[in-house]
């Protein structure tokens, strides 16, 4: 076979593509893991299958990253590192703001209701929901409780424990605007494999510390960082996300030289499963994982491409859905059920996401026109993506 016939990320990059699908079913994940101890007090889902290694929730997370590190690193390629932080401002703060305001508004309301906490008592709150919003308004969150609610549902005290992933997100953004405002991802990016492989190294270790290298993806106890605008940063937590961000940044600048092939997806679905059950997940099963992430975008079906082309509602459904599913769980709505449970949550968020990108994101997103959007000289022999698509969110749970 020549080099020629085979078949790599560049040969088969198109903008119809199936990252779309994947973020919408990942967020979806998320939601449903969340259901158990949301609702019912129990480990996320999979967390035993895979015995503590990972488990669902982690993985939408995971994939999160992957898909967001292949894309922001094509954006960065095209934007000035001004017009590169104006893009992913637009694109994660106003629907979180909306977010914030709507839980701090509308759901801590009814839940105040829903426990009978006189209304002078919540809003007069020390840390009643004027504090919540003026405490969290950068990613960094800072109060994740209001007024002293949610005493009465399992996961206590945590209004929207999803937004945590946001900080994560962005360090990785300050990080693709460093490495592309100094010219390694054009001039140097065996500096990129160099940090990929020293990220991979750490997870090496950190997984040779447990029985049978069934070390969790977040490594616990390594300690935290407060930073300004991002809040806390907790080592273990930064350790995976920026491996899996790392994968798909080295993704997009290595594409000519990575085969997108089944018989290799097939290798790593086996590497995948038998690792997630059996030991040695964090440094077999996660880059595993990413390369059927970036496979199944490029082989999904033409109308599983079609999703999230026109209208994201992924990140809609990530930033609402927790504190959509403490609201039900404060409202006993978990009596019926796992499934009933979960359908609502996810019926509701949707619906949510919806009002904010066509009344909050997508209005904001026009906002990046304000100035021009041409190409640097250097990048033209790289094939193009519509900025639409290029500026796509991924999450975060």
């Amino acid at each position: 076979m020549s080099p020629k016939d085979v078949r790599t990320l560049a040969s088969v990059w198109s903008t119809s593509n199936g990252f779309g699908g994947l973020r919408l079913l990942l967020a979806l994940a998320v939601v449903a893991s969340h259901s158990f101890p949301l609702g019912f007090g129990e480990e996320n889902l999979g967390l035993s299958l895979c015995r503590g290694q990972t488990d669902v929730g982690t993985l939408a997370v995971c994939g999160f990253f992957v898909i967001s590190g292949l894309l922001i690193t094509r954006s960065a390629f095209r934007l000035s590192p001004v017009r590169f932080f104006w893009h992913r401002a637009l694109r994660i703060l106003p629907g979180f703001w909306f977010a914030l305001a709507v839980t701090a508004m509308g759901f801590a309301p009814l839940v105040a209701t829903i426990e009978k906490m006189p209304n002078g008592e919540f809003w007069n709150h020390a840390a009643g929901p004027w504090a919540y919003l003026s405490s969290n308004w950068s990613v960094g969150i800072h109060q994740p409780g209001i007024s002293g609610l949610l005493g009465t549902v399992p996961f206590r005290g945590v209004f929207n424990g999803s937004l945590w992933s946001l900080s994560y997100e962005s360090l990785c953004y300050v990080g693709v605007a460093l490495l592309a405002a100094f010219g390694v991802l054009r001039r140097a990016r065996w500096a990129v494999l160099l940090l990929t492989s020293f990220l991979f190294g750490a997870l090496v270790m950190e997984a040779i510390t447990y029985p049978l290298f069934r070390a969790p993806t977040y490594a616990l106890n390594r300690g935290s960082l407060d930073m300004p605008f991002l809040g806390n940063i907790f080592a273990g937590y930064l350790l995976a996300l920026c491996f899996m961000f790392a994968l798909g940044a080295l993704a997009e600048l290595y594409r000519e030289y990575l085969p997108m092939n089944t018989a290799l997806a097939v290798v790593c679905a086996v590497a995948f499963l038998l690792s997630a059950r059996y030991g040695c997940f964090s440094v077999i099963g996660l880059p595993a994982y990413a390369y059927l992430l970036l496979w199944a975008a490029m082989r999904a079906p033409i109308p599983l491409r079609k999703i999230g082309k026109k209208s994201d509602y992924s990140y809609g459904i990530y930033i609402f859905a927790f504190p959509i599913q403490q609201l039900l769980s404060a409202a006993n709505f978990t009596r019926w059920g796992f499934l009933p449970y979960f359908l609502l949550s996810a019926v509701t968020a949707g619906v949510m996401a919806v009002i904010s990108w066509h009344l909050i994101e997508s209005p904001a997103l026009r906002l990046k026109k304000a100035w021009s959007t041409e190409m640097p000289p250097e990048h033209e022999n790289r094939d193009t993506v519509t900025v639409a698509k290029v500026e796509s969110p991924a999450l975060r749970g």
